[in-house]
């Protein structure tokens, strides 16, 4: 990016450069054009400067605007695959060596009987809430995003398995107590759980987890299910 406006700018001021001496002086010698050079690209790089330190604020905000966009679910406002991967990529590098982390698959049950009977503006409103719910139930540090679907993903760090089931049991009976403000307001949900270490791949992690949602959808829904490796 930086070469491009350099390279830009010595493109534009050569040609006005040489075009400005023969204007004033009538010709054109080299020390006058080397003059009227360096000249133009000072006056140049100055205005380029001025203008990035009074932009430098609406910059900033463009890119944080186009990474939301790219990295936010619009529906839900959660993260969404996107982000995910990108994490993902990242995950050995932020990840503790000797913390055990989980990786949780969450699913609507029946959720396509909702669409199906009801339309979508009802799953989308279920969705919505949903979102808001699963937010309130995770911690800032947690990995939260819509995988797809009716699909969640949660990323939990420096945790224990007891403690983690615990805490799916939780939110699968919250979700289940809960009423939703909307044209379909009980819902259910099922849980796959799968666990890991630094050296583990998270990607395979992550399918175990998957694995786990459909033992638990098996089992006959609204339930937590281990994947035992």
């Amino acid at each position: 990016m930086v070469f491009k406006v350099v390279t830009t700018i010595l493109a534009t001021l050569l040609p006005l450069s040489a075009l400005r001496v023969l204007l004033i002086h009538g010709n054109l010698t080299f020390m006058l054009f080397i003059k009227e050079m360096l000249f133009s690209i000072v006056f140049g790089f100055i205005v380029v400067l001025i203008l990035y330190m009074t932009t430098k604020k609406e910059i900033k905000e463009i890119n944080s605007k186009a990474r939301n966009y790219a990295f936010r679910d619009a529906l839900t406002g959660l993260y969404n695959r996107h982000y995910l991967n990108d994490f993902l990529a990242k995950f050995k590098r932020l990840h503790k060596k000797e913390s055990i982390f989980a990786v949780a698959f969450i699913d609507i049950d029946k959720f396509k009987e909702i669409n199906d009977t009801l339309g979508h503006e009802a799953g989308d409103c279920i969705l919505r809430c949903l979102a808001l719910k699963l937010k309130s139930l995770t911690r800032s540090t947690d990995i939260l995003c819509r995988y797809g679907g009716e699909e969640f993903v949660i990323i939990y760090n420096d945790t224990s398995k007891k403690e983690m089931f615990e805490k799916m049991e939780q939110i699968r009976e919250s979700i289940q107590n809960s009423s939703f403000e909307c044209e379909h307001t009980n819902i259910t949900i099922s849980i796959g759980l799968s666990f890991g270490k630094k050296e583990d791949d998270i990607n395979e992690i992550l399918q175990e987890a998957d694995k786990a949602l459909y033992m638990a959808k098996n089992a006959g829904r609204n339930c937590v299910k281990i994947f035992l490796k």
